[in-house]
């Protein structure tokens, strides 16, 4: 490293000469691009954005790596200057003057600085002191500047700033292709000194699994970081092959998914979704079917794929079962039990409440804070997410939900695109539950597209929007329940009472015609399951609580 007045400095492209800068995978349209920005005339700087671990600085690297053996730029110098030395600009009575001979006597250069975003994010005073000193750089036409800074920080300098993005060209950096990361940790693995072999197949896998689980970083870091701490295993036990196993332990361990889920085969629980539902949500076989045929068709790619995985309009009676589908489905798809989100749509019947979705707008209370939709998606992009009760919610609020369903993305507040394609969205409404319970109770078919047609959408039309309706994949209709269902649904609450108390061995034996006997008084189509639950609980615990107190 050399010194270049007050500020450390890198000569890049004595750097790239030497062969001192790291080989770049892919990323060739982007290096062409700034190829030819920075030899433009007008507007020939670049601010390249891109969220932390996409790879900005070795994209710039790899630029001046190519360009460095390329005759055509043999007289273009590349210098990077390091972001810590402009620290000083925050401060009270900055040596303004001492930049500016630092930087005014520049050569004709490339001017690359790494992190900027981190540098001047929600710190004015540096900022306005470094576009102070920043002007008459960029007012050269032979000094190019290339900055690089993460979404939220160049959303700060657009809101702040706006001006100032005029000298620039933006380059918003994408995630590269399965391929490239492939090819990536291929590159990574050639430098490990682990004497431990890995197979293509298990980098393909540690890809997939970083794609997969958000909370896991950003590619292609996280999957660098996933390759490295597995071979650190490997190694420490001794192992010669990294094995997927060894793999799932680690993701496992990050992400806090049972093991046990990231061990089954994908298409295997596709294959049993239906099924599985269906052991823990009673009675309702044709809606659980419609809903996981759409997830089945969404994960084996038969779908748009600019849309969420699945999205349904949820109508029945209470007690019977469409949360607890949610919940079932969120963890069997996405692999635990967070992945699940509730949103109370009663919250939001105020137009002024939309904002606490999206997140306020700069320059409004609560602008830092984020949505309540919006930040757990971000931090989990792989969910389900229960819209109770939408029917409540403010008409403003449909219009949000529209863009989601349409295109697989809604822009926060803080001016971000935030990422739904791969969630599960379902809305449940009281709406029209007496004509399903009426239609039930006539031995009409309720699940038939001509009872929704004539029946429930007639009702539906008065508080919905026709094209919000015809956004959601499937209306689903959860049946009423029978006195069989509860039977069924009363053994399973006896079962979990069984499994909190296994450590005293309690069983319970009931024979059905029993049980059946004791809760047919509770069957009312109104309320479904939830006066069984709480006469199960009652009897039971109390029981219970008996013996344990002889």
């Amino acid at each position: 490293m050399a010194r270049f007045q007050k500020i450390p400095y890198y000569d890049l492209r004595l750097e790239g000469l030497k062969n001192r800068l790291p080989n770049i995978i892919g990323r060739n349209d982007e290096i062409n691009r700034i190829a030819r920005i920075i030899t433009r005339n007008i507007q020939n700087n670049c601010l390249i954005v891109g969220k932390s671990g996409m790879g900005k600085t070795a994209l710039i690297h790899g630029l001046v790596k190519k360009l460095s053996k390329d005759v055509n730029y043999n007289k273009l110098k590349f210098i990077e200057l390091k972001s810590e030395g402009f620290y000083n600009l925050g401060v009270t009575n900055p040596p303004l003057q001492e930049y500016q001979e630092a930087l005014n006597s520049l050569p004709s250069c490339v001017l690359f600085i790494d992190d900027f975003g981190s540098l001047i994010h929600n710190n004015i005073t540096l900022f306005d002191n470094l576009i102070y000193i920043l002007k008459p750089i960029l007012e050269r036409s032979d000094v190019q500047i290339i900055l690089t800074l993460e979404p939220y920080e160049y959303t700060w300098i657009e809101e702040n700033y706006t001006g100032w993005l005029n000298f620039f060209e933006i380059i918003d950096l994408k995630n590269q292709p399965f391929k490239e990361q492939v090819d990536i940790l291929k590159l990574v693995l050639t430098k490990s000194k682990k004497a431990v072999l890995v197979s293509d197949n298990i980098l393909e896998s540690i890809v997939k699994y970083t794609e997969r689980f958000a909370v896991l970083g950003q590619m292609p870091k996280a999957a660098i970081k996933i390759l490295d701490e597995s071979l650190g295993y490997a190694s420490m036990q001794k192992l010669e092959v990294l094995k997927e196993e060894i793999i799932q332990l680690i993701i496992s361990d990050k992400t806090n998914i049972p093991l046990s889920q990231l061990q089954t085969n994908e298409k295997e629980l596709l294959k049993n979704l239906e099924a599985d539902i269906n052991k823990k949500v009673i009675g309702q076989g044709p809606a659980i079917k419609k809903i996981t045929s759409t997830i089945q068709r969404a994960k084996l790619g038969l779908r748009n794929q600019n849309r969420p995985l699945g999205s349904f309009l949820v109508l029945g009676p209470s007690g019977v079962g469409k949360t607890e589908t949610a919940k079932v489905l969120a963890e069997k798809i996405f692999g635990k039990k967070e992945s699940f989100i509730r949103i109370d749509m009663s919250e939001f019947g105020q137009e002024h409440t939309v904002q606490r979705l999206i997140g306020a707008p700069p320059g409004y209370v609560g602008y830092d804070s984020g949505g309540g939709l919006t930040n757990p998606i971000k931090k989990e992009p792989y969910s389900l997410i229960l819209l109770d009760e939408i029917e409540k919610a403010h008409p403003k609020v449909f219009d949000i939900f529209l863009q989601i369903l349409d295109d697989g993305r809604l822009t926060s507040g803080q001016g971000e695109t935030v990422d739904f394609t791969q969630t599960i969205i379902m809305a449940t409404s009281n709406l029209a539950v007496s004509e399903i319970i009426e239609g039930f109770e006539h031995s009409k078919n309720i699940n038939s597209e001509s009872f929704i047609k004539e029946d429930i959408i007639p009702v539906l039309i008065k508080a919905f929007r026709p094209e919000f309706l015809n956004r959601f994949d499937s209306i689903i209709i959860f049946n009423p329940l029978v006195l069989e269902d509860l039977v069924k649904i009363a053994q399973l609450e006896i079962k979990k009472i069984e499994e909190r108390v296994k450590i005293h061995k309690i069983r319970f034996n009931i024979k059905p015609e029993v049980l059946a006997k004791q809760i047919e008084k509770f069957v009312d189509h109104r309320f479904g399951a939830r006066p069984i639950r709480r006469f199960i609980e009652e009897t039971c615990e109390t029981l219970i609580t008996k013996n344990l107190l002889k």
